[in-house]
C-alpha cells in the first residue's frame, strides 16, 4: 500500500516458522501466506515467489503451489506467470463497500437487540476496555483489529441468527486486513475506534436505539468516505 505522502511501505522480514506435525504442508502454507497478507505483513501490491515461502516454512514448493493457487482463487493474491505472485491491492473502494456491507448488517443487529431487550453489554465492555489497553500500549495494529473484530462479532452474534452471524464471519479476512490497511493509512482512527465502541454499548445500556445507530454510522460509514484521501 502507498500512501500519497509517504514513502513505499517496505516488506517486513518473513517470520520463520515450523510445520506442525499433525497439519499438511498445503493447509500449513495457505493459513502462513493467509495470515501474513490479512496482516499486511506482505503488503499490498508486493510481489511474493514460491521460493520465499518455501525458505521461511522449510516445505517444498509444491504445497506453497497449492496453497498459492486457494489464495488465488480467494482473490487475496494474482498469480503471475514465472514471478509469482502480486498480493491483491486495497483500495478506499473496498473498504467503502465493505463497511457499508457491515453497517447493514449492524444496524439489523442493534435495532433486534433493542426491539428484544438482548442484554449484550457485558459482553462488549470487556472488548471496549481490551481495545483501549492495545492502543494506549502501542500495540501492533493487526492484534488492535482483531479485538475490534471480536467486539463487531459479539454485537452481530446477540441476535441468536445464525445465518447472519455466519455471513457477518465471512467478511472476517477483508475486514481484518482493511481495517489493519486503515489504521496504517490513519492512525488515529484507532483511539476514535475504541470511543466510538465506548458509546455504542452506553447507548445500548441506555435502551437508546437512535444514538446506538447513529454512532454506527458514523464509525463505519462517514469513516469509510474519509478514508478516500489516504488510499487509491
Amino acid at each position: 500500500m502507498r500512501q500519497p505522502s509517504s514513502p513505499p511501505r517496505e516488506r517486513a522480514e518473513l517470520p520463520v516458522v515450523s510445520r506442525p506435525p499433525d497439519t499438511t504442508a498445503a493447509d500449513f502454507a495457505y493459513r502462513y501466506v493467509k495470515a501474513l497478507i490479512v496482516d499486511l505483513t506482505l503488503p499490498p501490491g508486493d510481489i511474493v515467489t514460491e521460493m520465499d515461502i518455501a525458505t521461511v516454512t522449510g516445505l517444498s514448493r509444491t504445497p506453497v503451489r497449492e496453497a498459492f493457487l486457494r489464495l488465488d482463487a480467494e482473490r487475496l493474491i494474482r498469480l503471475l506467470p514465472r514471478r509469482g505472485a502480486l498480493v491483491a491491492p486495497i483500495t478506499a473502494r473496498q473498504i467503502r463497500e465493505l463497511s457499508r456491507t457491515r453497517l447493514a448488517l449492524e444496524l439489523y443487529a442493534v435495532q433486534e437487540i433493542h426491539d428484544r431487550d438482548i442484554q449484550v453489554a457485558a459482553e462488549l465492555w470487556p472488548l471496549v476496555h481490551r481495545q483501549h489497553t492495545l492502543t494506549a500500549e502501542a500495540a501492533g495494529y493487526p492484534e488492535i483489529i482483531a479485538c475490534d473484530r471480536e467486539f463487531h462479532t459479539t454485537l452481530v452474534s446477540a441476535v441468536g441468527n445464525t445465518e447472519l452471524t455466519e455471513l457477518y464471519r465471512s467478511m472476517g479476512d477483508r475486514q481484518q486486513r482493511t481495517g489493519v490497511a486503515a489504521f496504517m493509512a490513519h492512525p488515529g482512527r484507532a483511539e476514535s475506534a475504541v470511543e466510538h465502541h465506548r458509546q455504542i454499548v452506553d447507548a445500548l445500556e441506555r435502551r437508546d436505539l437512535a444514538g446506538a445507530q447513529a454512532m454506527l454510522r458514523e464509525h463505519l460509514d462517514r469513516h469509510a468516505d474519509e478514508l478516500e484521501r489516504y488510499l487509491p
